[in-house]
């Protein structure tokens, strides 16, 4: 408050800024709050009811003849703010004592000529009173202390500073409707009890591979979640079940808690809580095989398993859902090792294992087994033989061998071959394979001067040769709709081409390109030369045949082969890349004949972080020059803005 005089012992144009009306009037708010909150008799409500309406309207007309009485123009008009955050508390005050206090007397008359619709008002009173109370009270109170911070420690101003008690106002205004937001969201978010996963990884999330494999299920499954009844790990774990039986009525789930349901653990060989029991039921609903997973109860230490949940839960589906089928790596022939770990670079002249394609097998539900001479690759191969694999080769074929291959793929086999351009005669040797779905396989390593994987910051990374190019088949259906995001990587590749004559009856697809400007390395200088081609090259092919359409579309068979001009886009090294996962996951899943179920797992996994040669330009010239630059840029306008205000 102020009071403008023009005696001697002043200067002549001094405001005098008092407070009294100010305390009066949050004094009166503070009495309402007791009679409200504290007081209980009729009697004493509706006097403390009455001073405080006195106490608040007695601020106020202290307020307004101060303003009134006022010479200066900026004065009045801090004033004037004050009193308008005044009059909406006041309007909040006075509707919540008509709707809520019961010494008001007025209840019974409302009720009466609202109906139906008082229960909503009175509601309604109760939330507008505190919000009415913070958009009025704090700006009121802000521009009240930026007032006092103007006097001289005597209540004395020279002059009452506009762009001060403004943004005084508008700080109150901000922090009421901050607090009015916050408060408002926490009520909605409670009452409706809803819960948003946005973390940068999502655990037990429902991938769309599981829900296609829930959706399939011709027998049920069982799953019984052993959990007691508060407990984080089931917190995260149920709401995934939940949303698992809503696909399909051959998924039902129950939750038991193992304390209370002792003889229903010991049927299922369950020792305590933490976990989780899937059983397959025949036609009568009589139990049979089982699987679990031990996921525990501490959220801290489940933390690794819950990142990868969604695999595990699809693997267990996938054993109990469908027989078991078989998976032959052929050996003996220099073919990459799958006994061994991964690895974490690209290194020269290291042949990387493909221990983790194994693994991708037996969590598909595929039991994985050798084949060499002795158990039949030189003759007939084995009748379980649900797919073959021939991973990057190095040394000689067998004339038989082939010839048995070749007999396998004429009576509906399925075949991976992952070739090895620097083996020259093995791929000389393997020809005659590729001939019979009309392919020819070029070893000649690929490289690319912009697009690749920068490993090792020598020459040799531009055999790592990147690609989002993909053809239209159904092997790379979920490559090809996220290939903004990264490409697949291909170290050291040869290139398919199409054979003048393609068989009768055979279906052939390049499913994966070369980026333009790739070029034929043939003397590996890793630098385009006369003489070497640049364009874009097929670096992966796909071919089917139908052999007998089956009954219905059932148990049809079918000739199916995948042939990769690089080794390592399917090993160890690599694996943990998700667009050359995905890559794994959708070939192997298409030879199976198994279409319906492509698509990744969700995962929380960490997966390395590869940039092509351009976006580490990009990358460098933004954290270095670009994103410093308009740090300073937007410091220094901000500094001259100041300056220019203070000047003004």
């Amino acid at each position: 408050m102020a009071d403008q005089r023009t005696t001697g012992a002043q200067h002549p144009k001094s405001i005098q800024v008092v407070l009294w009306p100010t305390v009066v009037f949050f004094v009166g708010l503070f009495v309402l709050f007791v009679g409200e909150r504290m007081l209980t008799t009729d009697g004493l409500q509706k006097g403390a009811a009455t001073v405080a309406m006195l106490l608040i309207v007695a601020g106020l007309v202290g307020m307004l003849s101060r303003r009134n009485s006022s010479k200066d123009a900026v004065e009045r008009r801090a004033l004037g703010y004050m009193l308008l955050s005044g009059l909406t508390v006041l309007v909040g005050a006075v509707v919540y004592l008509l709707f809520n206090f019961k010494a008001a007397g007025l209840q019974e008359s409302l009720r009466a000529s609202l109906g139906k619709s008082y229960e909503r008002a009175s509601s309604l009173s109760q939330v507008l009173l505190p919000a009415l109370v913070l958009l009025g009270s704090l700006p009121l109170a802000f521009i009240q202390q930026a007032m006092q911070k103007m006097t001289d420690g005597r209540g004395v101003a020279e002059a009452i500073e506009p762009h001060r008690v403004s943004f005084s106002a508008q700080s109150g205004l901000s922090v009421a409707l901050v607090a009015i937001f916050v408060a408002a969201s926490n009520y909605v978010v409670t009452e409706r009890n809803t819960k948003i996963d946005l973390a940068r990884f999502q655990s037990t999330k429902v991938s769309e591979t599981t829900r296609k494999v829930v959706q399939n299920l011709t027998h049920p499954v069982q799953v019984t979640l052993f959990f007691p009844t508060a407990n984080e790990v089931r917190e995260q774990v149920q709401p995934y079940f939940d949303e698992l039986t809503k696909l399909s009525p051959n998924l039902p789930v129950q939750v038991l808690d193992h304390s209370l349901e002792p003889g229903r653990a010991k049927e299922m060989s369950v020792s305590g809580n933490g976990m989780i029991v899937f059983t397959s039921l025949d036609e009568k609903g009589k139990p049979g095989s089982r699987e679990t997973i031990n996921i525990g109860l501490n959220i801290d230490t489940s933390r690794g398993q819950l990142q990868t949940f969604d695999g595990d839960v699809q693997k267990r589906l996938l054993q109990l859902s469908r027989p078991g089928r078989v998976v032959y790596f052929t050996s003996g022939h220099g073919e990459r090792s799958f006994d061994a770990g991964a690895l974490d670079l690209i290194k020269d002249d290291m042949r990387l294992p493909v221990g983790a394609l194994r693994t991708i097998m037996s969590n598909l539900s595929y039991e994985v087994r050798t084949l060499s001479v002795q158990n039949g690759l030189a003759g007939k191969l084995p009748q379980d033989a649900g797919l073959v694999v021939i991973a990057g080769p190095t040394e000689h074929f067998l004339a038989e061998e082939v010839s048995a291959l070749s007999t396998f793929l004429d009576e509906g086999g399925h075949l991976l071959l992952l070739l090895d351009p620097t083996a020259e005669q093995t791929a000389a040797d393997l020809a005659p394979l590729l001939k019979r779905v009309g392919l020819r396989f070029t070893p000649q390593v690929l490289c690319h001067p912009e697009r690749f994987a920068s490993r090792t910051r020598k020459d040799n990374d531009r055999e790592n040769i990147i690609s989002t190019s993909f053809s239209s088949h159904v092997s790379v259906t979920t490559l090809s709709r996220n290939s903004g995001r990264a490409g697949v990587i291909l170290p050291k590749s040869g290139f398919f081409e199409r054979e003048p004559v393609v068989p009768a009856g055979v279906q052939l697809d390049f499913t994966l390109r070369s980026m333009p400007n790739t070029f034929a390395d043939v003397n590996r200088n890793f630098q385009l030369d006369a003489g070497e081609k640049s364009q874009v090259f097929e670096v992966a092919a796909v071919a089917q045949k139908m052999l007998d359409p089956g009954k219905d579309g059932r148990n049809k068979r079918e000739m199916r082969l995948v042939a990769m001009g690089s080794a390592d886009a399917m090993s160890d090294g690599l694996v943990p890349w998700m667009p050359n996962r995905v890559l794994i996951l959708d070939s192997v899943k298409w030879l199976m004949q198994e279409e319906a179920l492509l698509g990744e797992p969700a995962q929380e996994q960490d997966v390395p972080i590869v940039h092509t040669k351009g976006q580490e330009k990009l990358w460098f010239w933004l954290t270095t020059l670009l994103m410093p630059s308009l740090v300073l840029g937007v410091g220094l306008l901000y500094t001259r803005a100041v300056r220019r205000r203070r000047a003004s």
